[in-house]
């Protein structure tokens, strides 16, 4: 990041993969509202409330250039005030969204002044369906109107968030063209046959992992020439000439933000995941925004696509992460928003990427929270925002294990602040029943117990290393074993199930019947129920958070 603004204190800043506020690390368990939801003084407060509520500490919010700038060059600043209040008076921090040239592949949030002037402000073109509601990431006028809308953001807050309340802001919202692999308006044909900036060049050729670094040596290795000279014709050259556009063009956008205040800022990617769930008839992949995404088959799946063009072609995805980087250096992380595919495989590939993880769009399910648990516990995310949760009644089993896992994760990070050292975060389902971790000099198996749950969700845990035998188990759903080398026993000294609600309390000692005697510690989840072949009662509930002792004998 740059230097801090003179005058200006900084509070927030980035450290590896830490997010620092007044200098300790702070992580997001943030929650993302829906679109609509921060259109009004009484939309804000509704969502406001119902994130506050669910016990999240962040949260994120859309800023929508229409509303921003109504009218060319005035700028309507009571719905940012009223965010920036509304938060700090819930005790939120607050990550506005900037919804400007682009949401989700499309420009359905630029002011009518723009929408109505395609001269000025042209749209791109598809082979299928020509001109569509997109402005040409390569329209030199869209860029400087956007740049001077997001300034002007920027510096508004500035002004007035001098407790420093937004902590991070993202820049656009999932860019990338839909229905093709890249623009094919003049202004993008214009700029397809001229020469590929040098340092875009150098990316391609010290990237390996890219797959247009195979087109770049198929087409001889070339280091000047045209895109098509350098890589061919094909969908990862167009990819490839897409990421710059929206690179180039967001890094004009952020850099001006940056020189009037001093905040993170992020971009947030659309996925190349295969789709997970059936789509209804008529429907097609391409048809609907990604980050409403349904969480129950036979409804439409909003994401998906392995080609550019199914997914947002250019947008910011580690297949051409390096060209972003190259391109929009003000920018601090790239992010993805993840609803299906892989999130072991994503979550690595965007922290080797972009040097730290932060997921600003999820499901708000069981497997979302089991994201969330992954995702700061394996691979020490920023934060982590479940989508929509403002729709979600806090009454239904979702509802109550969303607001519960934020409670465990909040105790979670008050321990890493402590000093507690994360040794990992983990979600266990049928495709992975079991996980074993090393913490000198213990290793830690976990695993599901199938025979207490009812709905068959995903099990999920954060585990820390408080002493070097002393761990706290956070979490629902998983049973724990301990061993040593081959030399020694493991044996639990003791178990003591706690509670934090801003300060830790003690509400049981668990004796050898709820360890196994002695051999295992359980965190039951949160449906869990007698089992009809066992006849001893036992007892199910748990706070979801125990601390265990250990000895070797």
């Amino acid at each position: 990041m740059t230097a801090a603004i003179p005058g200006q204190p900084t509070r927030v800043r980035l450290e590896g993969l830490d997010l620092l506020i007044d200098g300790a690390p702070f992580v997001l368990l943030g929650a993302e509202v829906h679109n609509s939801s921060s259109s009004t003084p009484q939309a804000i407060s509704t969502a406001f409330d119902k994130v506050s509520a669910l016990g999240a500490n962040t949260v994120l919010a859309p800023v929508a250039w229409d509303l921003w700038e109504p009218s060319e060059g005035t700028f309507d600043t009571a719905l940012l005030d009223s965010m920036i209040t509304a938060a700090r008076e819930r005790g939120l921090k607050l990550v506005p969204l900037w919804f400007g040239s682009w949401k989700n592949a499309m420009s359905s949030y630029v002011p009518a002044w723009v929408k109505q002037d395609t001269d000025r402000f042209p749209r791109a073109h598809t082979t299928t369906s020509g001109r569509i509601e997109h402005l040409s990431p390569f329209a030199a006028e869209s860029r400087d109107a956007d740049a001077r809308a997001f300034h002007a953001l920027m510096d508004h807050l500035r002004d007035v968030d001098q407790q420093q309340t937004a902590v991070m802001v993202q820049v656009e919202n999932e860019v990338g063209l839909l229905g093709d692999s890249r623009d094919r308006s003049p202004l993008a044909e214009k700029a397809f046959h001229s020469t590929v900036p040098p340092a875009v060049v150098e990316a391609i050729a010290r990237s390996g992992h890219m797959p247009v670094h195979q087109d770049w040596l198929a087409a001889g290795s070339r280091r000047e020439g045209s895109w098509p000279e350098l890589l061919g014709q094909g969908p990862n050259a167009d990819e490839a000439f897409m990421a710059h556009a929206y690179a180039a063009y967001i890094e004009h956008v952020a850099s001006a933000g940056r020189k009037a205040n001093d905040v993170p800022l992020y971009v947030n990617a659309w996925l190349d995941a295969p789709l997970e769930l059936d789509l209804p008839t008529g429907l097609s992949r391409e048809q609907p925004p990604q980050d409403t995404a349904p969480e129950t088959a036979g409804t439409v799946a909003l994401a998906g696509g392995q080609q550019p063009g199914t997914y947002p072609s250019g947008g910011p995805l580690p297949r051409v992460a390096p060209i972003w980087q190259t391109a929009a250096p003000t920018l601090d992380f790239l992010a993805p928003d993840i609803y299906f595919g892989d999130t072991n495989a994503i979550c690595r590939d965007y922290t080797q990427a972009t040097g730290r993880l932060f997921i600003p769009e999820m499901r708000r399910s069981p497997a979302g929270i089991g994201l969330m648990f992954t995702a700061i516990g394996e691979y020490g995310a920023l934060g982590v925002a479940p989508f929509g949760v403002d729709s979600l009644p806090g009454d239904t089993p979702d509802g109550v294990a969303l607001a519960d896992a934020y409670r465990l994760l909040t105790a979670a990070t008050d321990r890493t602040r402590a000093g507690a050292r994360r040794v990992t975060g983990f979600m266990l389902d049928h495709e992975r029943p079991t996980t074993r971790h090393s913490a000198d000099p213990y290793t830690l198996a976990f695993d599901a117990p199938g025979p207490f749950r009812q709905s068959g969700g995903p099990a999920y845990g954060l585990v820390l290393q408080e002493e070097r035998d002393q761990f706290l188990l956070v979490g629902r759903g998983f049973t724990t074993r301990f061993t040593a080398a081959q030399d020694a026993r493991v044996g639990i000294l003791s178990v003591e199930e706690l509670d934090f609600d801003g300060r830790w309390t003690v509400t049981r000692r668990l004796g050898g019947d709820e360890t196994s005697s002695g051999a295992s510690v359980r965190l039951h989840s949160l449906d869990a129920s007698q089992p009809a072949f066992f006849p001893i009662p036992l007892p199910l509930t748990s706070t979801g958070i125990v601390r265990v002792r250990l000895y070797t004998y």
